[in-house]
């Protein structure tokens, strides 16, 4: 019976998994270097032609002023779990819009000088998006901004990001 349910799920081109790769560098003059990394793998199911459901597993790494002799910059590591909704609202041609919305927890981990700091993070939100369509199978994603709060211990933020930091890009596979 599993085996049956698996083939009818996947029978519809319904189930997709891919994700997204982040890099992100930043220099001001005279100032330290800053660095992140990111990687996101997610795995969806489409309810229907407007609605969808997934989880994205987002693993990041970052450094700040690590170049210097004394090293006195400090490394970020986090691993967040984000289970989403997402709603496509219009489709043009290969083009389709949608807007995620979902949360998120996390741990995040901070040391600098060999002192080290960690918490547990937790967001709530919106991200607007679209998705090409290359082919059946196929498809380019890119999401823009978020719209939502986010928390960690002593540090919270509500407000629109929309900068081009902010900016995911990702492929995914439709089966």
């Amino acid at each position: 019976m599993a085996a049956m349910a698996v083939a009818s799920l996947t029978a519809n081109a319904q189930t997709w998994i891919g994700g997204s790769l982040g890099f992100d560098y930043e220099k001001y003059k005279n100032a330290d270097a800053k660095t992140y990394f990111s990687i996101a793998p997610t795995v969806g199911y489409n309810l229907s032609d407007a609605w969808a459901i997934g989880l994205e597993l987002n693993l990041g790494f970052g450094s700040e002023g690590m170049s210097s002799l004394h090293e006195s910059g400090y490394k970020t590591t986090e691993v967040k779990v984000a289970p989403f909704a997402r709603y496509t609202f219009a489709k043009l041609g290969m083009a389709s819009f949608f807007v995620d919305g979902g949360f998120g927890l996390g741990y995040a981990k901070l040391e600098k000088n060999g002192v080290s700091a960690d918490g547990t993070t937790w967001h709530i939100g919106f991200r607007p998006g679209i998705s090409l369509a290359f082919s059946e199978n196929l498809s380019g994603v890119a999401t823009l901004g978020y719209l939502g709060f986010r928390h960690m211990e002593d540090y919270s933020h509500f407000g629109l990001n929309a900068n081009g930091n902010a900016l995911s890009l990702g492929l995914y596979y439709t089966f």
